[in-house]
């Protein structure tokens, strides 16, 4: 008996959290194009913006998927300040990753190679 109950409450849990984080999926997205059309009109980058609609929109795709877990990140994902903090963090990464690559690409000049240096290759 306790065990169906349990099973009844599990569903109705997994079936709640999906429609009230599609609601708050599309009412977020729908402010989010909102915001980036007005930055779009004052001529400002909407870089934020769009991190925001794409967290909003992965936010979405875990609430489709079945399961508590994927529901819980999707109900996170919804929560502006936690979607911020991610917004921080993409951002320093990619900083990171951007200048460790232009410290290694621009180290060194391209220079042609020696008509001495021979690549000795056996193919068999």
């Amino acid at each position: 008996m306790f065990g169906l109950l349990g099973f009844v409450c599990l569903v109705i849990a997994i079936i709640g959290s999906g429609l009230l984080g599609a609601f708050l999926a599309r009412y977020q997205g729908l402010r989010c194009w909102i915001e980036f059309n007005r930055q779009l009109d004052r001529r400002e980058s909407p870089t934020a913006t769009v991190l925001h609609g794409i967290l909003i929109f992965l936010a979405a795709i875990f609430l489709i998927f079945p399961g508590l877990l994927t529901d819980f990140l999707g109900l996170m994902l919804l929560i502006p300040p936690i979607r911020s903090l991610l917004i921080s963090y993409i951002r320093l990464r990619f900083e990171a990753y951007r200048t460790q690559t232009n410290k290694h690409s621009y180290q060194q000049p391209y220079q042609q190679p020696d008509q001495n240096d021979v690549i000795d290759v056996d193919v068999k």
